[in-house]
């Protein structure tokens, strides 16, 4: 090879490095007022704009709230309970603990997503369920419940309103 061939390879590699020299990007940012980044491109709030849009907010919470308080009253569901007693009759604790589980089975299912109440003692569960529909749950819960309380000696009531 010769001097000038070799001269020439050399100039072709310096000028290739020279050329594939890494790329940065160059970003401006336009800044606000108060020196921070303005990333959204939005102009800063002032605090008494914040405040009256704040005020603005509460107000309408309030009104908003009033006005479900308002129906809640006028819509206020019928709450019926229903009573099972006669659980200290069982030696079994097993038993008692399988026959609560099996009655608090059949409640989820009577109420659905209903709003209910549950209250256990010994001797004694009340169940309650609320809605529009609740006489309707509480009658299939106790048709359930007769058929589970068959030679249990148990006591069923109910208290529909």
């Amino acid at each position: 090879m010769s001097d000038s061939a070799a001269t020439d390879s050399t100039d072709q590699s310096a000028e290739a490095t020279a050329s594939v020299a890494p790329y940065e990007p160059v970003r401006v940012l336009p800044t606000r007022p108060d020196g921070w980044p303005n990333w959204l491109g939005r102009r800063p709030i002032s605090s008494a704009d914040r405040d009256k849009i704040l005020g603005d907010l509460r107000a309408d919470q309030d009104e908003q709230n009033a006005v479900e308080r308002r129906d809640s009253l006028q819509r206020a569901p019928l709450f019926s309970c229903l009573t099972i007693e006669g659980f200290g009759s069982q030696d079994d604790l097993r038993k008692v603990i399988r026959l609560r589980a099996s009655i608090n089975a059949a409640c989820r299912v009577a109420a659905g997503d209903r709003r209910t109440s549950y209250h256990a003692t010994d001797e004694r569960i009340t169940i309650g369920i609320a809605g529009p529909d609740a006489r309707e749950r509480i009658a299939g819960l106790r048709q359930q419940l007769a058929r589970m309380s068959r030679n249990r000696g148990w006591t069923i009531t109910e208290e529909l309103r």
